[in-house]
């Protein structure tokens, strides 16, 4: 994930001027441990986006319909509409890592040019 976060937060920097945000939730239990996780990630990655507990836990918000089986999810959105929907299987292979991140960066942009 940190490398996924990483490739988010650079596209969010390298976009600010179309007015590009980002931020990470964690679908877990709002616990110390959970909160000292994502502390550590935010500052080994060095990341500016918000990292943040989800206040609905691992299920996250009921609209959103999310697979509890999948390990990452990556909603892409404009205005409040989802444009692009990743169900990130969280490989330990960094080829398969690099796709992912590639992938959902090529929809961010997608996303940039049809607004």
């Amino acid at each position: 994930m940190a490398s996924l976060a990483k490739a988010i937060d650079t596209f969010v920097a390298d976009h600010k001027k179309e007015r590009m945000a980002a931020q990470i939730d964690l679908l877990d239990e709002n616990t110390e441990e959970n909160r000292k996780k994502l502390a550590a990630l935010a500052t080994e990655s060095k990341l500016t986006i918000p990292l943040v507990i989800a206040l609905d836990g691992k299920a996250g918000p009921p609209p959103y319909k999310l697979n509890a089986e999948v390990p990452i999810t990556v909603l892409i959105c404009d205005r409040n509409i989802v444009k692009a929907n990743f169900a990130l299987a969280a490989s330990a292979d960094e080829k398969a890592q690099a796709k992912e991140a590639e992938d959902v960066l090529a929809a961010a942009k997608k996303m940039l040019e049809d607004r």
